[in-house]
């Protein structure tokens, strides 16, 4: 009885190979590739957010050196071939600070606009946003400005984001909404502080009836 079982148990196992062998042969053969593309990829993204770290600290040091050119070279290296690190958007800021300086406002703005847009941590978008914003402001841009410091959810930056909104308003002589917002900024940042001083003052000029 055993024998008999054993025996059909065999000539079902034959049959059914010789019906789905091939493709069981071929599910087995995709699962092992599946697994092995899976691990070379994880070993692949480790190996570059190594080679991402290695190139922003050698950005960083450069910079406090500075050597300016290859502190420059080794933060574009990581915006164009790094774009997916977190360390390219921080780079960014580095990169638009470092150009800022040296008087190269449009290579300031495409660095802020990179960390602004492509930057994967939310504390570099914002900080890129905000000084974008400003930038643009400076420049006598307001129009340019706005959409950049209307952040939707600033957080811990909400001050900051509604006096350069007000800064804002009263450049494009909306005076009673720039009025508006200044008070709202003041009510939120430091007491005593360049930028409140600065809000204030701005506030103070404002054309709006007592």
């Amino acid at each position: 009885m055993t024998d008999d079982f054993i025996d059909d148990e065999m000539a079902a196992l034959k049959a059914f190979f010789q019906k789905y062998g091939r493709m069981t042969m071929y599910a087995i053969l995709a699962v092992v590739i599946g697994v092995g593309a899976g691990l070379y990829y994880h070993s692949y993204q480790a190996r570059r957010a190594l080679l991402a770290a290695d190139l922003y600290n050698e950005m960083v040091n450069a910079a406090s050196q500075q050597r300016l050119d290859l502190a420059t070279m080794a933060g574009h290296r990581l915006e164009q071939g790094f774009s997916g690190s977190p360390y390219a958007g921080q780079a960014a800021l580095l990169l638009a600070q470092l150009d800022y300086e040296q008087q190269k406002i449009p290579a300031a703005i495409a660095d802020l606009t990179f960390a602004a847009h492509r930057g994967r941590q939310w504390v570099v978008r914002t900080v890129a946003r905000l000084r974008l914003a400003r930038l643009w402001l400076a420049l006598g841009h307001p129009h340019k400005a706005w959409p950049y410091a209307n952040i939707a959810k600033p957080y811990g930056f909400k001050a900051m984001a509604l006096g350069l909104q007000a800064e804002i308003l009263a450049r494009e002589g909306q005076d009673a909404a720039a009025d508006r917002t200044f008070t709202q900024a003041l009510a939120l940042a430091p007491k005593q502080s360049t930028l409140t001083t600065l809000w204030r003052h701005e506030q103070a000029q404002l054309a709006v009836s007592p």
